[in-house]
């Protein structure tokens, strides 16, 4: 008896979304000829950003510290290590779950001196249901695909053979997972150029593509060609 045939398919999914998170980049800085005043000054300006971050309560998810940097400043055209002075900074992620406000967060830091902003980075969460509603998808896609192959060739299909991510079939060519692509616009100043209660940045969030695909084998009745290859020999 021989095998049933088998069709081998690849279901797709692509969803747009509205991001759940931006991410905003805060670098504060300080300089003096003396490190230990140098320090002093980054840790009583980086004070005053934590102040201005918890003014905005729920509206900021969580903060966190990327680095700290301190180095010596050298005297420009002179052949031996003179120090003229330190710099300090501090580089923070700042991650905002309510746009509304993410505006108005952007422009009173930004007024702060020596301090740059960057952002926002525009994200979906990592446990985010978004990447599973794109999977059921791609698998549905991918019996949607199979179906119609099958009834093309006067046949219906009987069972699944596998299933699987992109790449991961028996043959074992490789993996590849869903992914999201996040568009990003940035913001970067050292000094605001109004007071932050006359001017604020009006940010619109930026939409979120999250792309799946599996591949799926079925095995499927055997094919009744003789209609189609009688159609062919018509046309």
């Amino acid at each position: 008896m021989s095998e049933q045939p088998i069709v081998s398919v690849r279901g797709e999914a692509v969803l747009e979304v509205d991001p759940e998170i931006a991410r905003v980049s805060v670098t504060i800085a300080a300089r003096d000829s003396d490190r230990t005043k140098a320090l002093r000054l980054l840790n009583e300006r980086g004070q005053g950003i934590d102040d201005i971050i918890r003014g905005f309560g729920d509206a900021i998810d969580k903060v966190e510290t990327a680095a700290v940097h301190v180095s010596p400043q050298l005297k420009n055209r002179k052949p031996q290590e003179r120090i003229s002075g330190y710099i300090a900074t501090v580089h923070h992620t700042v991650t905002v779950v309510d746009f509304s406000r993410l505006g108005e967060l952007i422009a009173v830091i930004a007024d702060q001196d020596l301090v740059e902003v960057a952002g926002p980075w525009w994200a979906l969460r990592p446990d985010s249901t978004t990447h599973r509603r794109a999977r059921i998808e791609a698998a549905h896609d991918a019996v949607r695909r199979a179906r119609d192959y099958a009834e093309a060739v006067g046949s219906h299909l009987l069972d699944l053979v596998e299933l699987a991510d992109t790449q991961l079939l028996s043959d074992g060519r490789g993996f590849a997972e869903p992914f999201a692509m996040a568009a990003a616009t940035g913001v970067r100043s050292r000094q605001a150029a109004a007071a932050p209660e006359e001017f604020t940045y009006d940010i619109a969030p930026a939409m979120q593509v999250v792309r799946a695909s599996v591949e799926a084998r079925f095995t499927m009745a055997k094919p009744n060609l003789t209609n189609i290859a009688a159609g062919a020999a018509v046309g």
